[in-house]
């Protein structure tokens, strides 16, 4: 849905009078509409991709990190769409994504994730992602795309489910995990401050904090591969990601690369484009 609809979806349904006043580059906060209310405060309209009953405890868990002073957004207004998405009007926060990324970047980002650990201990309903190293997701990751693209893709998610085999084969913890970790939702401020973390769209999860790190060195692999990219890293940057990925135990690590690899292998096989498929390939097979 675009962004003029999915604010005049919000309107209709809510009444809020929302303004649409810009637009979000795509790749940056995911092409999300900025908006004015009628009192003169600015939110900003999402889609999320996670039901409404997830949605809702991610609005209740973002407002607990929130009051311990952690940069995330206000869920304003959760309102379910006919297609089974929902649409979220949420707090504006200051700041902006960066046009390029260096060591500072990245130690800022992990300083951030490491405020997220234990946050969940007594929230034991939050759910912990399934890796999916056994079988296909539901919806997702699915192992089929790799079954049907190349031999290095099957090699590949043979050694996946090798590892899903083992007694310990999914994430625990108690930490706050975001699972889209990436650079693009991450706000600084004029001054070069972490200011915000947002697009929580697929839900808050309950895990391993550095599984979002994992997450985040893939990203930043890709953007570094792909010609063009806006927010290309500085090779300073990967550098400082593979050093706070190698800090993981190397049991827990390569549970999470498999499942970055089934996950990214699946979309990017999808999308058809075979530079991008081969950078992943190329990513699984260095760890796997």
């Amino acid at each position: 849905m675009p962004q003029h609809e999915l604010v005049d979806f919000v309107n209709e349904r809510a009444g809020c009078g929302l303004e649409l006043i810009g637009i979000a580059p795509q790749g940056q906060s995911g092409g999300a509409a900025f908006v004015r209310w009628p009192d003169g405060h600015q939110s900003v309209v999402t889609t999320a991709m996670a039901s409404l009953d997830h949605m809702r405890q991610t609005a209740e868990i973002l407002a607990y990190a929130k009051g311990l002073g952690l940069p995330v957004p206000h869920h304003e207004l959760l309102l379910p769409r006919d297609d089974g998405l929902v649409a979220v009007v949420q707090e504006r926060l200051p700041g902006k994504p960066i046009a390029a990324s260096d060591a500072s970047t990245i130690d800022a980002m992990v300083a951030l994730n490491e405020r997220f650990a234990h946050l969940l201990a007594d929230r034991t309903d939050v759910p912990i992602p399934p890796l999916c190293l056994r079988e296909s997701g539901d919806p997702v990751p699915r192992h089929e795309p790799l079954e049907q693209h190349s031999d290095r893709s099957r090699r590949l998610l043979k050694r996946i489910k090798e590892l899903g085999a083992a007694d310990i084969h999914e994430m625990d913890g108690d930490d706050l995990v975001h699972v889209d970790l990436t650079v693009p939702n991450i706000l600084f401020d004029d001054e070069g401050n972490l200011s915000g973390v947002v697009d929580w769209n697929f839900g808050v999860a309950r895990g391993d904090r550095r599984f979002g790190l994992v997450k985040l060195l893939f990203d930043l692999t890709w953007a570094a591969g792909s010609p063009g990219e806006e927010q290309a890293p500085r090779p300073d940057a990967l550098e400082r990601a593979a050093e706070a990925v190698d800090a993981i135990e190397p049991e827990k690590l390569k549970l999470y690369w498999a499942h970055w690899t089934l996950a990214m292998l699946y979309w990017t096989i999808r999308s058809g484009y075979e530079e991008v498929i081969a950078i992943h390939l190329d990513l699984g097979e260095s760890r796997l």
